[in-house]
């Protein structure tokens, strides 16, 4: 049984098959009716949601499936993940028994946790989802979790082959950008994951502090040398920003402000000047964000509004990849 939690439990051969199946969906060229008719998903989500819950119940209802959401700690007790803890306060269920008992009403499981922010090495372990995966008993899938959204990241990487074509060879720049709050780093990670993984050039902007998880950094640098491009890391946002054909804004915190909400509020401050906005965009560049976005904070309404950006193209794809991830571990 193979579940689908990190793009790197995957090789880029595989992850680009998932996307010309995603093509093949979206297209009508075929269906995944087959797969999916009668199968139950059930999603518990620690977070809140407006693309990845509708997206993946319009997937599953398209294709003659059906969906469950369950909220944590609003219409689904609280859950315990950690091993060897009394329960003796505000969660009053544990993953060892939620996970397996779930995984019996339905055929697939899927749960999106966010990073907590508190301690990086905490983080990069990515214990909620890996316990739901430890004793779930059919197939799950990171909906977000601490460390990626491979949902997300195989979206973008179907954007950017509509959008460009063959994206091998092509310059992938992610940029950092400014935000009202820390964020986690689960995007950008499995954005640069998907251009790594597609043969992309791949170069990463962001302000001194600001690094990313070294364990993706590393996979995202063996898989452009598999492919014979390359990876750069860069505090010069402008300098790369429009030799860019992808520019992919994001916001994530610097793990050196984790637990230190004013340190980490004036960084953004200073660093205002990130906000990224039409200058930073090539003539034919593509400007891409996850969404939700906060306008004039993170980027401009005036680059929102460009017809070079193609956010709402990149929602839409995540119907059609998530049918084509659910298909695929549907068809084991």
């Amino acid at each position: 049984m193979r579940h689908w939690l990190s793009m790197g439990d995957y090789d880029p051969a595989e992850l680009a098959a998932l996307v010309r199946d995603a093509c093949a969906l979206k297209s009508g060229r075929s269906s995944a009716q087959d797969a999916i008719g009668d199968r139950i998903l059930t999603m518990v989500f620690f977070n809140p949601s407006l693309r990845t819950r509708t997206s993946f119940e319009s997937a599953m209802l398209r294709f003659g499936g059906h969906a469950i959401c369950l909220n944590v700690g609003g219409d689904a007790w609280k859950l315990e993940h950690r091993d060897g803890v009394v329960m003796d306060g505000d969660f009053a269920e544990h993953v060892r028994e939620a996970s397996p008992v779930l995984s019996r009403y339905g055929d697939l499981l899927a749960v999106r946790t966010f990073a907590r922010l508190h301690d990086a090495r905490e983080d990069a372990q990515d214990a909620v989802i890996r316990s739901f995966a430890q004793y779930a008993t059919v197939p799950l899938i990171n909906m977000e979790s601490a460390v990626e959204h491979p949902c997300q990241g195989l979206a973008d990487w179907m954007t950017v082959q509509e959008k460009l074509g063959d994206p091998r060879g092509k310059r992938f720049v992610l940029s950092w950008a400014p935000h009202v709050k820390p964020l986690p780093m689960a995007v950008p990670h499995s954005a640069i994951l998907a251009a790594a993984g597609a043969g992309m050039h791949v170069t990463i902007a962001h302000p001194p502090g600001y690094d990313l998880n070294a364990g993706v950094l590393d996979r995202v640098s063996a898989w452009c040398a598999d492919a014979g491009t390359q990876v750069d890391v860069t505090t010069e946002q402008r300098a790369v920003c429009r030799d860019a054909d992808v520019l992919y804004v994001k916001s994530w915190g610097a793990t050196q402000h984790y637990n230190d909400a004013p340190a980490q509020t004036e960084s953004f401050a200073r660093h205002s000047d990130w906000t990224v906005g039409t200058d930073h965009l090539g003539r034919n560049a593509l400007l891409m964000h996850c969404l939700p976005v906060r306008r004039n904070v993170v980027i401009t309404d005036a680059a929102l509004d460009d017809t070079r950006c193609v956010v709402v193209d990149q929602a839409e794809n995540r119907l059609w990849t998530q049918a084509a991830i659910i298909q695929r571990l549907l068809n084991g």
